[in-house]
């Protein structure tokens, strides 16, 4: 979810980061061809993919015993910080960067990985972010995400609605009040018996009704990140959207009445306990959830499926998609541990073996063409890989380009006011506009 921030802003941490990365001990002076030891080290941040970069770790240290990776996780929430003190302390070989924050912060030390062979397989805009002009290729694409509508699909189903007949704005309202009506009757109750509410819309989190649901109006104005990244100022073309979807949201919960209270609503209440439960049919979030719905209960994840972020006339039919991390090579590391990390990076996206654990034991959305047909493991993530094959996605990660925090701080915060009663949407769009220049020039 970081923001970009300007070069000139960065330069300070850069420069600080620059003490000399994967001075890890177990290498030699002869790389992992010759078989000799050496050893890597990987930080990364998706936490709940730890089991699955393990069992890539162990499956590749048995065919190549000459390598030893260590692998450190820390949770998305405090990783961008831990990351800094960790360049600091102990550089890691191999880590995950997100987007234009992390690009600028780290670029002095990142690698130059545009003749790895991977990058054959690249789906189309998946390593726009971190191209340089000089052509450098300074991070991989590591996995994707996309998002929509995560429903119950057997409730809906069980009330009457045709999911296929949701797949466009139109459909989905139809569907959605259809199963209110039944909720309201009592008519769900039998089956589903703490069903309270279509939706329920965690607006505490700031990036859920910020990040997320701006990412429509963004589109609106710009194509890509990159685009969002260049611009000084936000036309905000697409606002009359954005109200669309946080009044379509705000209107399916048990609070529909009384929305400022939706910023009491949080994360973990929405999907461990709220959809893995069966206390809501929906929430809009991305195939993410799937591990902990699957922790909370199994045979809710294999009811679940995910509507498209549809909004009439725009993007019906779309779910929002993009690269949401990446791997950086550090170049100070020494020349045996960038060749085994790249080798190991290689073979996880290549090798059949890696690849089944990219999808299966990692769950995730691989951003290249080379897989065939391998399937996911749980609905939500092949849905997204349907719609990557079909096309039918739009860019989710265009806020990726907005101005430092701007998502949260200014779009997100704004929100939260509307639903409480205390500006307009009309205040909403015109703060995000001129934070957008403000924070734009301030960044500078």
């Amino acid at each position: 979810m970081k923001k970009a921030v300007a070069f000139v802003m960065a330069m300070a941490t850069t420069l600080s980061l620059l003490a000399g990365c994967g001075s890890q001990g177990g290498s030699t002076e002869s790389g992992s061809a010759s078989g000799e030891k050496v050893t890597i080290t990987i930080y990364q941040s998706k936490i709940e993919a730890n089991e699955g970069y393990k069992k890539a770790i162990e499956t590749y240290q048995t065919l190549h015993p000459e390598v030893t990776i260590n692998l450190e996780a820390v949770t998305g929430n405090d990783f961008s910080a831990s990351l800094k003190a960790k360049m600091q302390s102990d550089p890691p070989t191999i880590f995950s960067v997100g987007g234009f924050q992390d690009l600028k912060d780290y670029s002095d030390i990142l690698e130059d990985l545009s003749d790895q062979p991977i990058l054959e397989h690249a789906l189309p805009g998946t390593t726009d972010m971190f191209t340089m002009e000089d052509g450098r290729v300074l991070a991989i694409p590591l996995y994707m995400e996309g998002y929509g509508f995560v429903v119950n699909r057997q409730m809906f189903e069980d009330a009457g609605v045709d999911f296929d007949s949701m797949m466009t704005y139109e459909g989905m309202k139809a569907g959605f009040d259809t199963l209110k009506a039944k909720i309201d009757s009592g008519e769900m109750k039998e089956k589903y018996p703490i069903l309270e509410a279509v939706m329920e819309y965690p607006t505490k989190e700031l990036w859920i009704a910020g990040d997320h649901d701006v990412n429509v109006a963004l589109t609106h104005d710009f194509s890509s990140a990159k685009e969002a990244y260049d611009a000084d100022t936000l036309p905000g073309t697409g606002f009359a959207d954005y109200k669309t979807m946080v009044d379509f949201q705000a209107s399916y919960t048990t609070n529909a009445d009384n929305t400022a209270n939706l910023n009491s609503v949080d994360y973990t209440t929405s999907l461990e306990g709220g959809l893995a439960i069966e206390r809501v049919a929906a929430i809009k979030q991305g195939n993410w959830v799937a591990p902990a719905v699957e922790t909370t209960d199994p045979e809710v994840l294999a009811k679940l499926d995910m509507l498209p972020y549809s909004i009439s006339g725009y993007s019906d039919g779309k779910y929002f998609v993009g690269v949401s991390g990446y791997w950086a090579i550090c170049n100070k590391a020494s020349d045996e541990q960038k060749k085994a990390a790249k080798e190991f990076i290689n073979w996880l996206y290549t090798d059949p073996e890696g690849q089944k654990i990219v999808v299966e034991n990692c769950k995730f959305i691989p951003p290249y063409d080379n897989f065939g047909d391998l399937k996911a493991t749980d609905p939500l993530a092949q849905r997204i890989m349907d719609a990557n094959s079909a096309g039918s996605t739009m860019d989710g990660w265009v806020y990726s380009g907005a101005p430092n925090t701007w998502g949260q701080q200014a779009a997100g915060v704004m929100v939260q006011k509307y639903l409480a009663g205390e500006a307009t949407w009309e205040e909403v769009t015109q703060s995000s506009i001129e934070q957008w220049a403000s924070m734009r020039t301030s960044q500078k």
